[in-house]
């Protein structure tokens, strides 16, 4: 047996773990953040709907999530906070941007990107489109929602 496969796999480890998300004093900083999520946001939206008519449409999914988790940074980012993990991100939209509808939408989200991550067999089906594109029409919506709410607080 490998050592450093067996340490490092077929060990229990503990981990220690950098906190997950920052408070943002200056408020030059919060905006710029912001609107770097913005840009990764729209960036990643656009690939995703690229995605939908290409012959590998579940990427879309995996990327549609990632465009979501931006604009939800975004929203964060504009009460003040830098987040770095997933779940900070969905606890983040509910408790700090008061948003519970717009955290179970990305969480839905995350566990469709997980599912599709996982799937043991990928293949191009108008299924597989179908659901893709349902997918990224819903990340419009989100992103329309998100906008109201910066819109809301005033920025």
């Amino acid at each position: 047996m490998d050592n450093e496969f067996m340490e490092k796999c077929l060990s229990k480890r503990t981990v220690a773990q950098e906190a997950s998300a920052r408070r943002i004093e200056n408020k030059r900083t919060m905006h710029a953040v912001a609107e770097q999520h913005g840009n990764n946001a729209e960036y990643f939206l656009e690939c995703a709907k690229n995605l939908v008519d290409s012959n590998t449409p579940l990427a879309a999914i995996l990327i549609s999530h990632f465009a979501m988790e931006h604009k939800s940074n975004q929203l964060i980012a504009l009460y003040g906070y830098k987040i770095e993990s997933h779940v900070c991100t969905q606890v983040g939209l509910s408790r700090i941007a008061g948003r519970k509808d717009l955290a179970k939408k990305l969480s839905d989200v995350f566990a469709l990107r997980q599912s599709v991550g996982y799937r043991m067999s990928l293949k191009l089906s108008e299924e597989s489109r179908a659901e893709a594109e349902k997918v990224v029409n819903d990340a419009v919506s989100f992103f329309e929602e998100v906008d109201k709410a910066i819109f809301e607080i005033g920025h």
